[in-house]
């Protein structure tokens, strides 16, 4: 390596090393907030007061904008992808739904994730994208799901994909276990209380991608040894932050 190529090569570790700091204190930062709130959800139900108080914090974060550990680069050209994250009761708790993928599949196979994939040309939207794919996983019919957020998008691992995480609510009680889902893709579905994830037992700090390196949560599932982790854990702890946090209830002051 050339004296030109090995000075151009720390230049770029050391920026990697600046943009990893600033994005670990961003994340950090956040956390604090949804610690402060407590030990317990900012919800215990879905009544429609709880619907509103999520959509309200969802919307009001995502339009103070895109905070900077989320400010990533993308493979050109990215792939549009959507996935549902569905809030739901289950055994009379708020709960989030997930499946686990089936585990033959060539790609990601007997791992936790929420419904989703890529785009298609006839969807109407990334929401209908979501709302589609969470229908033919997991046959869930989108009029039984109300979005009330979103995030702003999030690469796959090699960046070929811009994943766009929506959040939803589900009417009615719902019994993860008798879903239809498409067995070619998902092994099974199961919930997990809100609560679940305010437990500091069932957390384990992990790096979000060795390029990044932004410390997240890994969180323990309902079976041993099985974890939600890498890119749905990235986005679960992202949504648990903004609703857990009071100050979305307020929208950003606009600058003058």
């Amino acid at each position: 390596m050339s004296q030109t190529a090995t000075k151009w090569h720390i230049v770029k570790q050391a920026a990697s090393r600046r943009l990893a700091a600033v994005a670990k204190r961003s994340i950090s930062k956040e956390s604090q907030v949804w610690r402060a709130q407590g030990k317990e959800p900012p919800i215990a139900a879905l009544s429609s007061k709880d619907t509103e108080l999520l959509s309200r914090r969802l919307v009001n974060a995502l339009a103070r904008g895109t905070p900077r550990h989320m400010r990533f680069h993308w493979t050109q050209p990215a792939v549009d992808a959507a996935v549902l994250m569905l809030l739901c009761m289950a055994n009379n708790q708020v709960s989030v739904l997930f499946q686990e993928r089936n585990n033959q599949l060539a790609t990601h196979g007997g791992e936790i994730c929420f419904a989703g994939g890529k785009a298609d040309s006839t969807d109407r939207s990334l929401e209908h994208t979501a709302l589609r794919e969470t229908y033919e996983e997991l046959g869930i019919p989108e009029e039984r799901v109300r979005i009330v957020g979103r995030l702003p998008p999030v690469p796959n691992k090699t960046g070929s994909l811009r994943v766009h995480a929506m959040v939803g609510v589900i009417c009615g009680e719902v019994d993860a276990g008798k879903l239809k889902v498409n067995r070619d893709e998902v092994h099974r579905a199961f919930a997990l209380p809100l609560a679940h994830f305010y437990d500091p037992r069932m957390q384990e700090e992990v790096m979000f991608r060795s390029s990044h390196r932004i410390p997240i949560p890994a969180y323990a599932s309902d079976k041993p040894g099985l974890r939600i982790w890498g890119l749905t854990a990235f986005m679960l702890h992202e949504v648990l932050c903004r609703i857990g946090s009071s100050a979305n209830d307020y929208p950003p002051t606009p600058r003058i």
